[in-house]
This record gives C-alpha cells, structure tokens and sequence, in this order.
C-alpha cells in the first residue's frame, strides 16, 4: 500500500505525468465528442453524401499537414530547445513559425481555389467543385491552428491546449449538426470552419498571454530566424508532403476507379484506428519536447523512449480489442448504408499497432536531428502504399475498395515500424560505443 501511495505522490509531483494527463484528457475528451459529431453526421447524409464531405475533410487535413511546413514539429522542438538552453529568442521563433504558416497556407489556398474544378473533374465528381473552393478558408484555420499547437507543445503548455481542444470540439457539435440537416455536405463544412476558427482564436489568446513573459520583443529582421527555421524544417516538410500525396492519393485513387461511398466507409474506418491512436498522437508532441531536451543525455534519452514505446503500446492495444470486439455494434451505429463497414474498421484496426510504435520513433529521430532519414524512409513508405494501390486499382478496378486500401496500410506500416527500429538501434550503438572510446582514450591520459 505504502507503494503504491509513494508512487503516486510521485506522479503528482513528475511534470511528464502532469503534462500528458493534460494532453491525453483534454484531446481524448474532444476526440469522443469529434468521433459522435461524425457518427451522427454520417447517419444524417449517408454512405455516398459522407463519401464527398470525407473526400473534402481529408483533401483539408493532408494539404493542411504540408502548408505548415512542418512546423507543428520544428516549432515544438525549437521553442523547447530555446527555453531548455534559457535563450531570449523564443519570442522570435514564435513569430516567425506564425509568418511562414500563414503564408505557406495562403499560397495553398489560392492554388486550391484556382483548381478546384479540374481537381473535382479528375476524380469524377464534378459536384466537388464548389466544396473544393469553400475548403482554402478551411485549409488557412487548419494550418495555423496546427503550428499554434507545435508552438504550445514547445512552452509545454499542454493543460490551456487540452482546453482549447475540448472547446473547439464543442463548437463542432453543436454548429455542425443542425447545419448538416438543412445544408448537408456545406453545413458539416461550416461546421468544420466554426470550429477550427474557435480553436485558432483561442490558441492564439494563450500564446499572446504566454509571450508577453519573454523579453524578446525588441525589434529585430527575423530573417535570420527564418532562414534558420526553413533549413531545418524543410525534411519535415518534405515529409508532409510525402504523407500528404500517399494518403490524399490513395483517396483520390479510390474515388476514380470506384464508388465515392468506399471513401466514405475508409474515412469511418480511419476515425476509429485515430480513436485507438488518441493516446499516442496526444502524446507525440509531449514526447517530441522532452526527448529534445533529453539529447545531451544518452542514458536518460533511451530509458525515456523505451518507455514511451511501451507506454504507447499499452495505450493502443487496449481500444484495439476494444473496438474489435465491438465493431458490429460501432457499424449499425452507421446505419444500413455502412453494412460493409465493419470488416473495413477491423483490418484497419491491425495497421494502428505499427503506427503507435513509428509515433515515438519518428520523434526521436526529429529530436537527433536526422531529419533527412526520415524523410527518405518515411517517402519509401509512402510510395509503397500509393504505387502498390495504383497498380491494384488501375488493373482490378473491382479491387478498388477501403477494406484493400486497409490492408495495404497495415504492411507498409509494419515494414517501416521495423525499419525505423532497426536504424535507431544502429545510430544508438555507433554513439554508445564512440562515447566509450573517447571514455577510455581520456582515462588512459589521466593515467600517464
């Protein structure tokens, strides 16, 4: 009992445990409330209907991801390494990760404005032109609100960012639903736009708040910040848009040779593999911030990922049995247009294992610096997923369905968990024994 008890005071007192209750509580609430607003809004337009609003809300999401440029990571990462080392530059980093999203994300809009039709065409569905165009405003809030994060993640201010979650998830329910039944696939959109517009003014208000405590507000070019930035995120960026061109791809893959409701039935599946995620993706940022203030430390930074992986695991396989032993009743939730649904949720649910793992392992390799490794492998498996859907699809358009997509996800994220292991392992060996080298050639010294 007195164990127990000590190891509880413990955790009160441990930062780490403070800072990811915060996340996990505050995100994990407004995941539950963001996964009923899309079970509800799914009932109310319909397998083919929610096919569209999914074809735009992940178009949104994935070129949201690279119009930041990356700077969810590179910000949280900067600004933890500038407080760690009690550097006056924070500010600075603030508002230069601010200046590149903006207009990285205007740029984006503006191409999506203007393509929006042919985009609408390509795909075979010509009614996606207008929503393709409503979608840049989205697009800008998205892309802030995702650098605000990186930035609050950075100050390690994970208890205002939980807040602020659970209020913007808040404002999707109750904007979206009565929208979506006079508006359909436009008022699930305006929805979209009311929350993450709340989520950017409030995240905003913290950061302001938060500023004002640092004494860098001389005026000063940021371009040196800037260029500083821009070099080491853009692998990162790369990496976005990796990720962005895979996913939105294989989408865009489906919705030619295929019916638009199978989109509708891999974007179902995919909130429920992010609902056994929840907890790593909350926690990926926590674990980015200390892993870059744990670099000088060999030991303490191994230990800590170890640990993290474990934590992960154990955080993932829980909701994975979960949700499949209860993925008949999650599909009639849906209604009769998502008979098929629950097959797909299943084998989805199988490539959110690996993905747990490659969370905690991409972080460490962004808090080492290599930056380009992960680019290089992260791109092997991106062009995995979409060539080997490409091939599949073009020649079998029978094929051309979530539940196969599904199972492309599940291989290729298991081989690139290995991979990144293996590569961390071995980068961890060549350090480990060049600091025993250099260890004992300064004993031998002191010796003579």
């Amino acid at each position: 009992m007195k164990w127990i008890t000590h190891k509880v005071n413990k955790l009160k007192q441990s930062r780490l445990a403070k800072d990811s209750f915060w996340s996990v509580f505050g995100n994990g609430i407004g995941n539950v409330i963001l996964l009923v607003t899309s079970m509800l809004v799914a009932r109310m337009l319909k397998k083919d209907l929610f096919g569209e609003f999914g074809m735009v809300k992940n178009t949104m999401f994935y070129i949201a991801s690279f119009s930041t440029f990356g700077l969810g990571y590179t910000s949280t990462k900067f600004i933890a390494h500038a407080i760690e080392e009690h550097r006056s530059d924070v500010s600075s980093i603030v508002r230069a990760v601010s200046i590149i999203t903006l207009v990285s994300s205007l740029i984006m809009s503006a191409l999506l404005l203007l393509f929006a039709e042919q985009l609408a065409l390509y795909i075979q569905t010509p009614q996606l032109a207008q929503p393709f165009r409503f979608l840049g405003l989205i697009l800008i809030t998205k892309a802030v609100s995702t650098t605000q994060t990186g930035i609050l993640a950075g100050y390690k201010a994970f208890k205002p960012l939980g807040i602020n979650t659970i209020i913007s998830s808040l404002t999707l329910l109750v904007v979206s639903l009565p929208l979506t039944h006079f508006m359909d696939v436009y008022g699930a959109l305006l929805g979209l736009l009311s929350s993450q517009l709340v989520l950017c003014i409030a995240n905003g208000i913290i950061i302001k708040r938060i500023s004002r405590t640092q004494n860098d507000f001389h005026k000063k070019s940021l371009s040196p910040t800037i260029k500083k930035i821009l070099k080491f995120s853009f692998p990162v960026a790369l990496q976005e848009l990796s990720y962005t061109m895979c996913n939105w791809g294989a989408m865009l893959l489906i919705s030619k040779y295929a019916a638009i409701g199978e989109v509708g039935l891999f974007t179902a599946a995919t909130q429920w593999g992010a609902i056994i995620l929840f907890i790593p993706t909350l926690l990926q940022n926590v674990i980015l911030s200390y892993l870059s203030g744990l670099t000088k430390n060999t030991k303490y930074h191994q230990r800590f990922l170890w640990q993290m992986m474990a934590l992960n695991l154990i955080c993932s396989i829980l909701p994975f049995l979960g949700i499949l032993a209860l993925s008949g009743v999650i599909t009639s939730f849906y209604g009769n247009s998502f008979a098929d649904l629950r097959v797909v949720i299943n084998v989805y649910a199988f490539a959110t294992i690996p993905m747990c793992l490659t969370s905690v392992l991409q972080a460490d390799l962004l808090a080492k610096g290599h930056n380009w490794m992960l680019f290089i492998l992260r791109t092997i498996r991106d062009v995995v997923i979409v060539v080997t859907a490409y091939l599949l699809f073009s020649t079998q358009p029978e094929q051309s369905t979530a539940l196969n997509l599904s199972l492309i996800n599940v291989v290729a994220y298991s081989l690139s968990a290995i991979t990144l292991f293996v590569f961390l392992q071995r980068a961890t060996n060549k350090i480990t024994t060049k600091t025993n080298t250099n260890s004992s050639m300064h004993t031998q010294e002191e010796t003579q």
